[in-house]
């Protein structure tokens, strides 16, 4: 979910041409803990 919402933050931002660089920050944020979610999740299912 963090992942699709960091991608639909930026791709907003982009349509609108604000120029912030706040915003894309905070979409790669999303996207950095969407993956890091997935990864932990990966592991603790590996562990059984």
């Amino acid at each position: 979910m963090a992942i699709a919402g960091g991608f639909l933050a930026s791709v907003l931002t982009m349509a609108s041409n604000s120029g912030q660089a706040e915003t894309h920050i905070i979409a790669g944020l999303l996207v950095l803990t969407g993956i890091g979610l997935r990864i932990e999740t990966a592991i603790i299912d590996t562990r059984g």
